[in-house]
């Protein structure tokens, strides 16, 4: 009995010893993981906020950029719509200066060989004017515009001294055309905001139902012209005037373009047409006669054209007389044409074809 008693005691013994030694391994394992978890953590833990040093100067570089960027779109901005086909009148309104002026100074010709005459081309013209002044005029009322006018009759001087509020609302315009001075049409941020407020101005003056707006594209300046030196070379003004025009359809919706530009680089390839000063009268306006004939071409394959279901290839007009430089007549008529044309097609590229 005493004997049972004893066996039973060393049981029990070894039991509490067996116990307390998985306890200790517990223990052991579960500082084990700890050390484990803490080394993990450690090694996942960021780094010193000293090595923030790139992300910082990555994101004043773009602050930097975005405030140098072109401006967003400011208000006004729409889906232009389309340019009326055969309307029994067609009124245009050209807000510019005096690139607008040779851009339709050779219409009554191109009219009067075609016997358009339902067509009035109104010209709002002030020298050197920016669309920035055209937009600080407006809100000054200031009559420092004259306003002219080409239809098949000719050209008429309708008044000498107008304001562009009063001009807005004379008649009921189809299509009004803008068009920035000519040394800032390179530099889309001069474009902006003013584009914007001249819209939202005639929206609120008008008299039309409806109005196409459409931009006129400038052209380069003579290779040799003092004030290209803005632009380096007169192929990287024009290529300029291109990717501000680009940026204003983009940002506008105003996807009705005159490629005056274009066109003139067009015809610059030509050998023919290489007249007065790189087809210039001064190293910017225009010539007399071929460039005038050359940029009304353009205007009215560009508006014209689409609106009357017309083309300029039926034009046979004799512009300017035998001793006028660049007059135009049988000999090169048709390739002023082509180059107005395939400006039309291509408005920011040189073609191949414009010999032909």
């Amino acid at each position: 009995m005493k004997r049972l008693i004893w066996m039973m005691a060393l049981v029990c013994v070894s039991m509490l010893g067996m116990a307390q030694t998985n306890k200790i391994a517990q223990n052991k394992t579960t500082a084990v993981k700890k050390t484990v978890v803490t080394t993990a953590q450690k090694k996942e833990a960021p780094k010193p906020a000293a090595t923030d040093k790139k992300p910082a100067a990555e994101d004043k570089k773009a602050t930097a950029a975005a405030q140098t960027a072109v401006p967003a779109p400011v208000c006004g901005y729409f889906c232009n719509p389309p340019l009326p086909y055969l309307p029994p009148k067609l009124d245009i309104l050209f807000i510019g200066n005096s690139f607008s002026i040779d851009t339709s100074a050779a219409l009554p010709e191109i009219l009067n060989s075609l016997g358009i005459a339902n067509v009035n081309v109104y010209v709002l013209y002030k020298g050197g004017c920016s669309m920035k002044q055209h937009y600080e005029y407006y809100k000054s009322g200031e009559k420092v515009y004259e306003l002219h006018r080409f239809n098949i009759v000719g050209t008429q001087l309708l008044e000498k001294a107008t304001s562009i509020n009063d001009v807005m609302r004379r008649y009921p315009y189809d299509i009004v055309v803008f068009q920035q001075y000519s040394l800032e049409s390179g530099d889309y941020n001069t474009y902006e905001p003013y584009l914007a407020k001249l819209i939202q101005a005639y929206n609120i003056t008008k008299i039309s139902s409806r109005t196409t707006f459409a931009f006129n594209e400038t052209w380069a300046y003579a290779s040799n012209y003092k004030s290209l030196s803005k632009y380096k070379t007169q192929v990287n003004m024009w290529k300029n005037i291109c990717n501000a025009i680009r940026k204003m359809k983009n940002n506008t919706g105003i996807d009705v373009i005159i490629p005056c530009g274009t066109a003139v680089q067009n015809a610059r390839n030509v050998p023919a047409l290489n007249i007065d000063n790189e087809l210039t009268r001064d190293g910017l306006h225009i010539n007399l006669y071929a460039g005038r004939y050359l940029l009304a071409c353009t205007f009215f394959e560009s508006i014209i054209a689409p609106c009357l279901n017309r083309s300029v290839r039926d034009d046979i007009t004799i512009y300017g007389k035998g001793s006028d430089t660049g007059q135009v007549n049988n000999s090169n008529r048709r390739i002023l044409q082509n180059c107005a044309r395939l400006a039309v097609a291509n408005n920011y590229e040189i073609s191949e074809f414009a010999g032909q």
